[in-house]
């Protein structure tokens, strides 16, 4: 084949959208599901539509432009994520509901005693949101890394199950064993409840964490210059779930990779594979993973089970 040969126009299309996506897609689809929440009136129900609409661009562009083209997943595989997804949101929307009704009379005496932690109330609302963001993931920074350097929390979490799938997607964002999902919601209920910060900052806040976190997981090549030393891009937490035990051993903020950055625990670098070790086991086998992992697993828990020293 002749290397000088003129590229076709639809492969300079496609390598511009692609160049595109990676220098500048990760802050516009974020900003994007921010104007369509606003557009829909900031509530609940435009939450789950904005969700919705991003969960669909991101499957098209997955298809369009992947960073990883071996890595499609067919309609099955999807159906069943798609599954999973809903039953977590559903969980989740149990969870904010008891979390609303019991942490405000719960956390009354501590804030009685001590005030309300201060809070910027004359800062635009979407500063508060930042604030929000980057503040709940610090604290889920701390939380999921003791999980991956303890045997008893990563097994009473569940947290296998979101590392056992192989070839991630946008949709695996929701791919969480409900024993986890009672951390996952908390910082940013918490961090609510204990600063009264305006419901806006507070929606907003909730918007882009989950939405960064479809990003964080998608077969999409975001790497904006400057955004990606705070955001929490793709290639940054694709790592994190190489199934190679010491990479997945890092970046283990999915939302603010500043955390991982200021306290050690950042890393780069090409990922073969994703999972926990051996083939991906069936979705309904990840439920058992906090009672029983699988053999070739190689985890914090199955290391601590076989007395390997490593973990």
């Amino acid at each position: 084949m002749n290397g000088n040969a003129p590229v076709p126009p639809h492969g300079r299309l496609r390598a511009g959208a692609m160049h595109l996506l990676r220098v500048a897609g990760h802050p516009l689809l974020l900003g994007g599901a921010l104007a369509l929440w606003l557009a829909l009136g900031r509530g609940d129900l435009a939450l789950l539509a904005t969700l919705a609409a991003m969960l669909l661009l991101m499957e098209l562009l997955e298809r369009i432009v992947p960073a990883w083209p071996e890595w499609r997943l067919g309609a099955v595989a999807k159906l069943r994520l798609l599954g999973v997804y809903l039953f977590g949101l559903v969980v989740s929307t149990a969870l904010l509901a008891g979390y609303d009704a019991l942490l405000p009379a719960a956390l009354e005496p501590l804030r009685a005693r001590a005030g309300a932690l201060p809070w910027p109330r004359s800062w635009p609302w979407l500063a508060q949101a930042l604030v929000l963001y980057f503040a709940s993931d610090f604290i889920y920074y701390w939380v999921h890394r003791a999980i991956h350097g303890s045997a008893l929390l990563w097994r009473l979490t569940g947290h296998g199950f979101h590392h056992g799938f192989h070839r991630p997607h946008a949709i695996n964002a929701g791919s969480n064993h409900p024993f986890e999902l009672v951390l996952i919601v908390l910082p940013l209920v918490l961090l609510a409840a204990l600063t009264g910060a305006p419901g806006e900052a507070v929606g907003a806040a909730g918007l882009l964490l989950l939405v960064n976190s479809m990003l964080a997981h998608s077969n999409l090549d975001l790497a904006t210059p400057g955004f990606s030393l705070l955001f929490t891009a793709s290639h940054q937490h694709r790592r994190h779930h190489s199934a190679v035990f010491e990479e997945s051993n890092s970046n283990y903020a999915c939302a603010a990779i500043v955390w991982d950055r200021l306290f050690g625990t950042y890393s780069e670098g090409p990922v073969a594979q994703t999972g926990i070790g051996g083939p991906q086991p069936p979705i309904w086998r990840m439920y058992l993973l906090p009672f029983r992992e699988p053999d070739g697993a190689d985890t914090v828990a199955t290391r601590a089970r076989d007395g390997d020293g490593r973990a």
